[in-house]
């Protein structure tokens, strides 16, 4: 084996892929908030959500990216899942971009021209104090190196005709009939699950068949398996997801299977229909050969949306089926929510993107305490709800351990721009949801020690917990109610929501004070009255406790 080729080849393909990570990432740096508000918009039909799909695979260069990006939007609640199978199909068809990419500029042209340049005016604008300029300047900095990881390809691969000794080894894996594209489909898949691109694999095979290594059948098998193998990255971050997550990650990975059967079964016709629209012969004209499998890549991609997008919610059922079948097997819970991890097309902007909704959504989900909270003060006492607060609590207390390790990896990744302040404020937003959570079960602790002791709030008491816990409604509605209106936690900067949170904040404070004072009183002091007034104290300082947080949560920036 020629070691010396070897090392230039993994060279190459390592600042190729090195290249469109860059790209891809910078892209998110600066466009980011813009695609995710585009992606959220275009979902509503089917059709709109394969276009929307297309176009932000085609602008980020990465159907990795956007798989990941879908798939958290699904573990978090915010799409449905027959909305995030149109994505994946448009992701599919955008994804081929790159194939034409490499196929008209790739080949043609001297690509050292133009890749330099573009990396020297890259590292002018990456060290511009703006934000904006220096994702642009990544992103010229990525472009160039892409396309310089193509040209070591390019020059590593050499060829065949001049040196036919080099990858003389495919050539005994080319004469087998229809078993030579089977076992370049496994080819194409295992490629492209061990470098986790099919971008990188799709270049690799343009690169083998151009410079006449592979025939142009080998070709199409690989494409296909690159198809199935691209499906790993969104199941490899479905695995710590939750089952809604694990449904959008297995729908891809069955349209790419299926796409694929269908393709061997008519693969004779399909390639013969896809030679007929490129000129020249493709056993015969090398030159002709990207274009070729550019188009088979494409069109097989567009005709297996076109045959499947009709069947979006029977695939979503069939998927659903599958995973809630397992995971009742398991101990997975259905309703909960867990961190995602993208692997390698995990970035800053993504995951600020699935902490932030994360975050979002266990502020929602702590409005239940306030809801058991309020039927245990209030209502005959039920030790049921006793139990289901006190381990809602304990689910808190894992989730700011985990909130923690992501930040903590989040920080190691490198945290530019504005994301410093976006992740200090969600660590003092998880940390007061978490307080609250420590409160609410305290409550929940008391109530049912009182219980015990048969210890009962009289009327007057009950009262005033109902219009303590009544101004707690009321304070969460404006946290929660405008984040619903925003993606990000920004609006809560608004001053006029901020002077609504602090307002209620003293309305609690006053009633807290004029109804302690009461407390006091000495017809409370005798025993039948003492208790019930102890409980209703510390009851109330716990609320209180809530009420303070819950305007922590709202100033966390500043």
């Amino acid at each position: 084996m020629n070691w010396a080729l070897l090392i230039q080849v993994l060279g190459g393909l390592g600042i190729f892929i090195y290249g469109m990570k860059l790209l891809s990432e910078s892209l998110q740096r600066v466009a980011g908030d813009r695609l995710r508000s585009f992606l959220s918009s275009m979902t509503k039909n089917r059709v709109s959500a394969v276009f929307s799909g297309i176009f932000i695979t085609a602008t980020i260069q990465s159907s990795s990216a956007t798989t990941v990006l879908v798939v958290g939007f699904v573990n978090a609640g915010l799409m449905a899942l027959s909305e995030a199978v149109g994505v994946i199909m448009g992701a599919n068809i955008g994804t081929t971009i790159t194939a034409w990419i490499v196929s008209f500029l790739g080949f043609k042209f001297n690509i050292a021209s133009f890749a330099l340049p573009a990396i020297s005016a890259g590292m002018v604008l990456h060290f511009s104090k703006r934000e904006s300029r220096s994702g642009w300047g990544s992103f010229l900095i990525g472009f160039g190196f892409l396309f310089l990881g193509l040209d070591y390809l390019k020059s590593s691969v050499p060829d065949s005709a001049k040196d036919p000794e080099t990858f003389q080894f495919l050539q005994q894996y080319t004469n087998m009939g229809f078993n030579t594209i089977l076992l370049f489909v496994l080819i194409g898949a295992l490629l492209t699950i061990i470098i986790q691109s099919s971008s990188a694999s799709t270049t690799i095979t343009i690169t083998l068949a151009f410079s006449g290594y592979i025939p142009i059948d080998a070709a199409y098998g690989m494409i296909l398996g690159e198809n199935i193998g691209t499906t790993i990255t969104a199941n490899l971050a479905a695995i710590a997801g939750n089952r809604n997550a694990k449904k959008a990650a297995l729908a891809h990975t069955m349209f790419n299977v299926f796409g694929v059967i269908w393709a061997l079964l008519f693969f004779k016709q399909f390639t013969g229909l896809i030679d007929s629209f490129v000129p020249g012969d493709p056993l015969v004209d090398k030159e002709g050969t990207r274009f070729h499998i550019s188009l088979f890549h494409t069109m097989f991609n567009i005709t297996n949306t076109l045959l499947l997008i009709w069947f979006v919610n029977t695939l979503s059922k069939f998927v659903s089926k599958i995973v809630d079948s397992v995971a009742s097997k398991t101990t997975g819970d259905k309703d909960s929510i867990r961190f995602l991890q993208a692997g390698s097309v995990k970035t800053t902007e993504l995951a600020m993107v699935e902490l932030t909704e994360f975050t979002k959504k266990i502020i929602r989900e702590t409005y239940d305490f306030l809801r058991l909270t309020e039927q245990l003060l209030l209502q005959p006492y039920d030790a049921t709800k006793v139990v289901q607060v006190l381990k809602k609590e304990e689910e808190l207390d894992l989730v700011r351990s985990q909130v923690m390790t992501y930040l903590n990896e989040i920080q190691e990744s490198g945290v530019t721009g504005n994301f410093g302040k976006d992740v200090l404020g969600i660590m003092e937003r998880v940390k007061a949801v978490e307080e609250m959570g420590d409160n609410f079960a305290s409550i929940a602790r008391k109530v049912r020690k009182a219980h015990r002791q048969k210890i009962a709030l009289d009327k007057t008491f009950s009262h005033q917990i109902k219009e303590q816990v009544e101004l707690l409604k009321h304070h969460y509605d404006v946290l929660i109610t405008n984040l619903e209106k925003s993606e990000s936690f920004d609006i809560l900067g608004n001053p006029q929501i901020r002077n609504q949170s602090r307002e209620y904040r003293f309305q609690m404070i006053r009633s807290i004070k004029k109804n302690e004072s009461k407390v006091k009183k000495k017809r409370y002091q005798k025993k039948s009255n003492f208790m019930p007034a102890l409980l209703y104290r510390d009851v109330s300082r716990n609320l209180d406790n809530i009420s303070r947080l819950l305007n922590a949560a709202i100033y966390a920036d500043v």
